[in-house]
């Protein structure tokens, strides 16, 4: 985005909204007197806005996309980070973190942290495993958040040059650590994590918009609690790995791949081994929970 009086927001303080200026490389403060929506929506971090003479925002740029949790817009690509261990690897959690972000329509890549600290057998174990979100679209890294020399840290990083990239995931993968390895000038706060309980700490309270060379890095909140409010049945289907790519092969329009589907073509390829069971497994489950969503639907 050129100039124009075109600023990006970066971070949200009690005094204003600071905001970036992509050409100059430099800071400054809108300080707040009236209240500017989008959409009748708040500002979000990420947004382009224009300012008025007085140095206010007086317009919020038309959106590429935005995540609603975290709040955030204009996104490249969200980078799930899901731990090896401390916490364990879930592809239960991996997949319900997916759904959430394909719903926002975002381009989606997976980041395994801690690498590290998995035995060799371990270790091909799940590069097995992420071998079928590869297969079927996703890209995928392994890396150690505190050295850049390991795994595939340096493919990582030549991806997301000059490109918006959020990093998302649970609290305690290692999200700050890794921004800080990225660039060491961040000095992004890292706390350890609480082994007894698998839970980390949250150490990034807010989302905050970090210039990156020619692009930018969202650091975001860990999630303790993983709710997908406002998905349902029927989006699930839709937003769930490759799940979407069945849409016209099933015999009813409105197939949900439930497990006894007539005609259900993803059921099909299920028993030929084409569809990872454990990831269906999560599918099922996660259904069940948004099905409650569904019944809030019809109390509105």
């Amino acid at each position: 985005m050129s100039s124009n009086n075109v600023f990006r927001v970066v971070n949200s303080t009690s005094l204003g909204y600071e905001l970036y200026d992509e050409e100059k490389k430099s800071f400054l403060l809108s300080p707040n007197r009236k209240k500017i929506t989008y959409h009748g929506e708040k500002i979000l971090i990420g947004d382009y806005v224009r300012l008025d003479e007085q140095g206010m925002i007086n317009e919020v740029l038309e959106r590429n996309n935005f995540l609603k949790r975290p709040r955030l817009s204009n996104v490249d690509i969200a980078l799930i980070l899901i731990s090896c261990k401390e916490p364990d690897f879930s592809s239960y959690l991996l997949d319900k973190f997916i759904a959430m972000i394909q719903y926002s329509q975002i381009k989606v890549s997976i980041v395994v942290t801690k690498a590290d600290l998995l035995k060799k057998k371990e270790y091909e174990a799940l590069s097995l495993r992420m071998q079928e979100y590869a297969r079927i679209g996703y890209s995928v890294y392994f890396v150690d958040t505190h050295d850049e020399k390991k795994f595939d840290f340096v493919r990582l990083l030549d991806d997301i040059k000059a490109k918006s990239i959020a990093f998302v995931g649970q609290t305690g993968v290692g999200k700050s650590s890794l921004i800080n390895t990225i660039d060491p000038s961040f000095q992004r706060r890292v706390d350890a994590l609480y082994v007894t309980s698998g839970r980390g700490r949250h150490t990034t309270k807010e989302i905050v918009l970090l210039p990156f060379g020619e692009g930018f890095l969202f650091d975001t909140p860990g999630f303790s609690e993983m709710e997908l409010q406002d998905i349902k049945s029927e989006d699930l289907r839709n937003c769930f790995l490759n799940y979407s790519s069945y849409i016209d092969k099933c015999y009813f329009n409105d197939c949900k791949h439930q497990e006894n589907a007539k005609g259900c073509a993803l059921v099909s390829d299920l028993k030929d081994g084409v569809v990872n069971s454990d990831s269906y497994k999560n599918y099922l489950k996660i259904m069940e929970e948004v099905k409650v969503n569904d019944l809030w639907k019809k109390k509105l």
